[in-house]
């Protein structure tokens, strides 16, 4: 399961198509649009839409229909807009939702799984994590976020109380298994730190 390039905040549905956002985009439309008089309010080529009122306003439907379709491929090929790029969501929300429907669960427990699972791919997957993980947390935002961590600590305790057996004792696993993560982490920092003294 890979991570795509992109970011977003949007929610389920597929793609996303990014609008024209820069001031230049914006006066191109804008210079298209008044390029007729307006039947609307008799406002001259060349001028902004007005209200009843005499203030300038955005443009009024029967401009925007005298004018018909804004030429955007043409404005691509001569340079003048960016191409239009497609953003996919996020691999890590495409697996929340596969578990989601899967399971017929929350968001929040899909989103545990889906995390889980990355890890599950083995060591070739670990440096994607934290990126997938800091997209996840972009997407649903803080409670969401607390709902995983939440569903991630009661997984982990339900696993060590089924790994104790009913006469062991959870804690004391959990402990040993920080211990040993912890132990492993220095002895691989002193070998790195050696191979890098020479």
């Amino acid at each position: 399961m890979g991570v795509d390039d992109a970011s977003q905040s949007i929610p389920w549905g597929g793609e996303w198509r990014r609008h024209l956002h820069s001031d230049a985009d914006i006066d191109l439309v804008r210079s298209c649009m008044r390029r007729v008089e307006c039947p609307t309010c008799k406002t001259a080529a060349g001028r902004a839409c007005r209200t009843a009122g005499g203030r300038p306003t955005n443009e009024h439907r029967a401009r925007r229909d005298a004018v018909g379709p804004i030429p955007y491929a043409k404005w691509r090929k001569e340079g003048l807009i960016p191409e239009q790029r497609t953003y996919t969501i996020r691999a890590v929300l495409k697996e929340s939702e596969k578990a989601r429907t899967d399971f017929n669960v929350d968001t929040a427990l899909a989103d545990g799984v889906a995390v889980v699972r990355m890890f599950l791919e083995g060591e070739e997957a670990m440096d994607r994590v934290d990126d997938a993980v800091r997209k996840l947390i972009e997407v649903r935002g803080p409670v969401g976020t607390a709902d995983v961590v939440t569903v991630l600590a009661s997984q982990v305790a339900s696993l060590l109380a089924a790994n104790a057996g009913s006469n062991g004792d959870p804690e004391a696993l959990f402990d040993t298994l920080i211990r040993a993560q912890i132990d492993l982490a220095r002895r691989m920092n002193a070998i790195e730190k050696e191979r890098a003294d020479g």
